[in-house]
């Protein structure tokens, strides 16, 4: 019997060790270690993925299956292989470039003046890599003018675990970290440069053009032809339109301020925040929330500001359900509760008014859908309860109000509530929601998926269904070790760095700004007297292409299109402007 037990013994530790040192050995594992992923944090997730706490995945459903490539003879002798995927998609460390993907030769994009742009290439190493220098030339136009060298960062694209709790662990593309040179890049594990073009205000009309070189020590370098074109127009913001994370902000003002920075840079207008809230025993100290709001004025966020401190967040029954001043259940849900409520709101009407705060409202509930308890009594109490709280909070004058739902039934039942002033849905569109969105502000409460979708969502989405606001999760982290898909920056060594889902985000926001601006540009044409029948028929063909759902992949669409639709209402435009 010992024997046996023994021998088991043995085979089982066999297995761990065999199963550590599998997992160490994944590109996924070596690429963390390259991109300076936390030791600790890494050793601890090498032993949750040996003793199968976690299971690590090396999939990417959203492209052709990986085939190894095929380098050319120079390629070969150069010992890396240049190629160009689309920022849309991820270069994972366990990605293998596309033929297409190799055969192209050059970078081409464009943008308005002011705007932010990506350009990207990607780096398939056939050996080990050191000291890799990325440098531009001058970009110049056919009339000599030049975009300055401070136009256009270099950023070393930095692989993080994505998933939290028990989901599995993908290693993904996530921190956007400046660099001019690049330590090291280790054989067959990809990566990615990404370069953020930002368009002087005053550049000028035109096709610039130049090159990046790519140039590892000891090896030769290759040099990628780039066409900048600079657009004759500005991109107009929507007054009415928000792009506002939910959970950012912080009382640390330093890097509070970092973080509004980082977020106007991404085309958001404010936050949906905890940090607006009054302090003191009797909620009458708004020095903090007042700093906040300052601070949101220096860096030139115009809102809206959703203040989350009353907010009642539904749960699975009606005693998990929680809210403002610590209270949850049946605590929660009674008049004495709104009625404190309402003094807040009242005294931070007062304040807000005698500070001049940016434009905000007060998010009161959301998810109360997900309340059923035992049977359907609970969800029906709630509602009753939601509806009393609205109509308390309505009684305080000169403050707008908003509620979220995540179900059909809930949105149908209170979007057109005389208490509410803007609500928001957490699932997807249905006939309801699309025609409550054409009576009153509506808000996309966040993205099915953080990928391609982020762009689309944040974007032609919201024009076409008329969303006036979306709150996406503002997430956090310190750039370190395991981090959530959802997160939005990365804070660390005193500087806000930006994610990939940011930086699709930020291009979501411009295409809503192009379509906008085609719109407005339309009217002032029509008031002059102009033939407008041109750029009416290319917003409704792009309105068009754009699909039903923001929650899940449309068969079909082709997401890489996203950049003719934007290019279609550029042209438009300057036919307009000129």
């Amino acid at each position: 019997m010992k024997r046996t037990v023994l021998i088991i013994t043995v085979i089982l530790l066999s297995v761990l060790a065999w199963a550590k040192e599998d997992a160490a050995e994944t590109r996924s594992m070596k690429a963390l270690k390259m991109d300076k992923c936390d030791s600790e944090a890494l050793d601890t997730l090498e032993i949750q993925i040996s003793v199968g706490k976690n299971i690590l995945l090396e999939e990417d459903k959203s492209l052709p299956d990986k085939i190894a490539p095929v380098p050319s003879p120079e390629d070969s002798k150069k010992g890396y292989i240049i190629f160009f995927r689309n920022y849309l998609y991820d270069v994972n460390p366990y990605s293998n470039p596309l033929k297409s993907e190799m055969e192209q030769k050059e970078l081409k994009a464009f943008a308005t003046q002011g705007e932010y742009e990506p350009l990207l290439f990607s780096v398939y190493p056939l050996t080990d890599l050191t000291s890799c220098k990325i440098t531009l030339s001058e970009i110049v136009n056919e009339k000599g003018e030049k975009l300055p060298s401070t136009a256009f960062q270099i950023n070393n694209v930095l692989s993080r675990p994505q998933g939290i709790k028990d989901d599995p662990i993908l290693v993904r593309p996530t921190i956007l970290e400046k660099a001019g040179e690049i330590p090291k890049m280790l054989q067959t594990i990809p990566k990615t440069i990404w370069i953020t073009v930002k368009v002087p205000e005053d550049a000028k009309e035109g096709s610039y053009k130049g090159k990046i070189t790519f140039s590892p020590a000891g090896k030769t370098a290759s040099e990628i032809p780039v066409t900048f074109t600079v657009l004759p127009f500005k991109l107009l913001q929507p007054s009415d339109v928000s792009w506002s994370p939910i959970m950012a902000g912080s009382w640390d003002f330093e890097s509070l301020e970092k973080q509004m920075v980082s977020l106007k840079e991404h085309g958001m207008t404010g936050m949906v925040t905890d940090y607006l809230r009054p302090e003191g025993e009797n909620s009458n100290d708004f020095t903090k929330a007042n700093k906040v709001m300052e601070l949101a004025k220096k860096t030139g966020l115009p809102g809206e500001f959703g203040l989350f401190n009353l907010h009642i967040q539904g749960g699975a029954t009606w005693k998990s359900s929680f809210g403002p001043f610590g209270l949850s259940g049946d605590k929660l849900f009674t008049q004495s509760t709104y009625d404190k409520a309402k003094e807040v709101i009242a005294k931070t009407r007062d304040n807000a008014k005698k500070n001049k705060w940016l434009p905000y409202f007060f998010y009161l509930t959301t998810e109360l859908g997900s309340i059923f308890g035992d049977n359907e009594k609970d969800y029906n109490k709630c509602m009753k309860e939601a509806e009393q709280y609205y109509k308390t909070e309505r009684e305080i004058e000169g403050v707008r109000l908003m509620a979220t739902f995540n179900k059909k039934e809930e949105l149908s039942m209170h979007w057109d509530l005389p208490s509410l002033d803007e609500f928001g849905m957490n699932g997807d569109m249905f006939p309801d929601f699309e025609k409550a969105a054409k009576k009153k502000p509506a808000w996309i409460c966040f993205i099915g998926n953080m990928d391609r979708m982020e762009r689309l969502g944040h974007g032609f989405y919201m024009w076409k269904y008329n969303i006036k606001g979306i709150r996406p999760w503002f997430g956090q982290g310190n750039g370190k070790g395991r981090t959530d898909a959802a997160t939005l920056t990365m804070y660390y060594d005193n500087e806000q760095h930006p994610t990939v889902r940011f930086e699709r985000i930020r291009e979501g926001v411009d295409d809503y700004k192009y379509i906008y601006t085609l719109s407005e540009y339309i009217k002032k044409a029509k008031a002059g007297g102009k033939n407008t029948a041109s750029a009416e028929k290319a917003m409704q063909k792009i309105t068009e292409l754009v699909p039903l759902s923001h929650k899940k992949h449309t068969p079909g669409f082709d997401y890489l299109k996203m950049d003719d639709m934007r290019w279609l209402a550029a042209q438009e435009i300057v036919k307009l402007v000129k």
